[in-house]
């Protein structure tokens, strides 16, 4: 019940990710922006969500988490709310602001999810129930909020979907529950984590590409003309696949290894991307997709649990929004650099060779976690 509770929390923290391939595409709408604008727009939700994550260990450990949690969903609730009143420039300053309160929430179910004994299992929940609601919620977005009230209904069905996720914050722990985290002041250095810190400079690579694909999707698939139903059906359906992997990884938890998960995903990325980059129809391009979310989300299992494996602080797994944060702002800028020259070829290279690094890393280097793990 703590996962659940803790995940409809993270799950807050994610929608400004998971969410924003129709912000961007209602907001260029809204306001006539060129891809190269929209990229310049996530790098502002980036920043915010970056500034966000960047204040998690200054605080994290310091506070009551339930009560942290509550003012939490009430400021992300707030920023949505305020970002309906925008337009003009203020609106990138708009995606900062929600970017940045998105990424407390996140960062603080992160850590505490960090104190759960088998990693895998609790964030391969995690990424599920985030996943499965957001693409329950994908599915309404377009149909109920966009289709009637552009830019500023998709902020107002955000900010609705936070208040039904924020109830999860009151079953939030009060502190920690292990006694060496509690001991551990700060991060741990290069010698005593080093694996932990690979992984994590790894995964922002990886995400980096990644979601600079994820932001453009709704904007390359426009090349199709599809319907609002179709986007409807693409994104919610590839939200709900990357639910399925987390239930995938939850269940395998640790058994597969700490190694091959990690080439069974990028195998399975491959395919995705390999099928979006000779897509001739909107179907194609669709089914494609979800393959590719598919192998993405068992990435970004994988390695997060690997963040925690390789720490036996507990701590470095707060730096994953991080990550996030700094994908969204590098990623999504880059991607819409790449898209500029009217061809998403650029992108899908780029995907697969940042793709690649996770599990050439584990089977190269073959990193040890500071407790035996069976394989």
């Amino acid at each position: 019940m703590i996962i659940l509770a803790i995940s409809m929390v993270s799950a807050i923290g994610g929608l400004v990710f998971n969410t924003m391939p129709l912000l961007l595409g209602t907001a260029g709408d809204a306001y006539s922006l060129s891809p190269a604008q929209l990229g310049t727009l996530s790098l502002t939700a980036g920043i915010g969500y970056l500034a966000g994550t960047l204040t998690g260990p200054i605080w994290v450990e310091r506070v009551n988490w339930r009560v942290a949690a509550l003012a939490i969903v009430g400021a992300v609730i707030a920023s949505f709310l305020l970002a309906t009143q925008l337009s003009g420039t203020t609106i990138y300053a708009g995606f900062a602001v929600f970017g940045f309160f998105c990424a407390l929430a996140i960062a603080l179910a992160m850590r505490v999810l960090a104190d759960m004994p088998d990693p895998e299992r609790a964030y391969g929940t995690r990424l599920s129930v985030e996943l499965i609601s957001i693409g329950v919620f994908l599915i309404i977005l377009p149909v109920l909020f966009i289709s009637k009230g552009g830019f500023s209904g998709a902020m107002l069905g955000l900010a609705l979907f936070a208040l039904l996720l924020g109830l999860g914050a009151f079953a939030f722990p009060k502190k920690t529950s292990s006694k060496i985290a509690a001991k551990f002041k700060g991060f741990p250095n290069w010698s005593q984590a080093r694996p932990s810190w690979s992984v994590l400079f790894i995964f922002t690579i990886y995400l980096l590409a990644n979601v600079g694909l994820f932001f453009f999707l709704y904007v390359i698939a426009q090349d199709f003309d599809p319907s609002p139903a179709q986007n409807s059906l693409m994104f919610g359906v590839l939200k709900w696949l990357g639910g399925a992997a987390g239930a995938v990884g939850a269940v395998i938890g640790a058994r597969a290894g700490i190694r091959l998960p990690h080439l069974v995903a990028f195998l399975i990325l491959l395919f995705g991307v390999i099928g979006l980059f000779t897509a001739s129809s909107f179907n194609a391009y669709m089914i494609s997709s979800w393959v590719w979310e598919f192998g993405f989300t068992l990435g970004c299992l994988y390695q997060t649990a690997a963040i925690v494996r390789f720490d036996v602080s507990n701590k470095l797994v707060a730096l994953v929004p991080m990550a996030f944060g700094v994908s969204m702002i590098f990623g999504g800028k880059i991607a819409g650099q790449l898209l500029e020259g009217g061809s998403a070829n650029g992108i899908y290279i780029m995907v697969l060779l940042c793709s690649l690094l996770p599990a050439a890393y584990m089977f190269l280097v073959r990193p040890k976690p500071p407790t035996a793990l069976a394989e």
